[in-house]
């Protein structure tokens, strides 16, 4: 199975509030609160969809169906948008 990992020409800042990322092919800033930036760590770290859906759903102790479509909505914005490229 690909993973999915942040493409080579993002950089990313991360503070309390979330995180802010860099396109710097496209000179493009994105914002993503707390949830999103723990799920953005993660994906940075290798983890898979699947993964990252059962650790948020311990966390923060929330349906796992629920946790999962937030999961994957996200991923495929952040896709859609190039921060992320597959790999494998």
């Amino acid at each position: 199975m690909n993973a999915l990992a942040p493409a080579p020409n993002v950089h990313h800042v991360s503070t309390t509030d979330g995180t802010v990322l860099l396109d710097t092919d496209r000179g493009r800033f994105y914002g993503i609160n707390p949830t999103g930036s723990a799920i953005w760590k993660a994906l940075s770290d290798g983890h898979s969809v699947e993964q990252i859906t059962r650790d948020l759903t311990a966390r923060f102790d929330a349906p796992p169906d629920r946790v999962h479509a937030d999961v994957t909505t996200l991923v495929a914005q952040l896709r859609d948008r190039g921060l992320l490229d597959t790999t494998g």
